[in-house]
C-alpha cells in the first residue's frame, strides 16, 4: 500500500492548473453595455449639434432676408403705408416669409417699420410657421414731404 503524501505545494499547483483565462460572460456583457451607453450619448450629442447648426443657419438666412427687405425699402425711397405686407423671401432653398408691418411714430415725418421673418409653411409659401427666426425694426424718414 502506497501512502500518498499531500503537501501544500501540491495543492497550489492544482489550483493554478484550473485558473481562469479570458473574460467571463458577465464581464463581457457589462463591458458591452458600458460601450453602448457611451455610443448612445455620442450619437445624441451629434444629433443635437446638427439640429443646432441647422437652426443657426436658418436664423442667419432669416436675418439676411430681413436686412434685404429693409434695404429695398430704403433704396426705393417710398413712404410706407400703414399695412401688413407678406412676401416670400427665401434664401438658399430655405423657404422664408417676410412680414413687414408699418406703425406711426409721434413725429409725422417718421414711421416705424418692423420686419419679421418666419419659416414658410410647406403648403403655402406666404404663410408663416409658428417660430420667428428674425426681427428687425427701423425708422423710415418721409423723403417726399421734407424740405431736406
Amino acid at each position: 500500500m502506497a501512502i500518498l503524501k499531500f503537501t501544500k505545494h501540491h495543492a497550489f499547483k492544482n489550483k493554478n492548473k484550473f485558473k481562469q483565462q479570458g473574460f467571463s460572460l458577465i464581464e463581457v456583457l457589462i463591458g458591452l453595455s458600458i460601450l453602448a451607453i457611451a455610443l448612445t450619448a455620442g450619437v445624441k450629442a451629434l444629433t443635437q449639434s446638427v439640429q443646432t447648426q441647422t437652426t443657426l443657419q436658418q436664423q442667419y438666412l432669416a436675418m439676411l432676408s430681413a436686412n434685404d427687405a429693409l434695404n429695398k425699402l430704403y433704396l426705393q425711397k417710398v413712404w410706407p403705408e400703414f399695412e401688413v405686407y407678406k412676401a416670400n423671401c427665401s434664401q438658399l432653398n430655405v423657404p422664408l416669409v417676410c412680414i413687414r408691418s408699418t406703425f406711426a411714430t409721434p413725429n409725422p415725418l417718421f414711421r416705424r417699420v418692423v420686419i419679421e421673418v418666419y419659416l414658410a409653411s410647406p403648403t403655402d409659401p406666404t404663410a408663416p410657421q409658428e417660430q420667428r427666426l428674425a426681427k428687425l425694426t427701423t425708422i423710415v424718414f418721409n423723403y417726399l414731404t421734407s424740405n431736406l
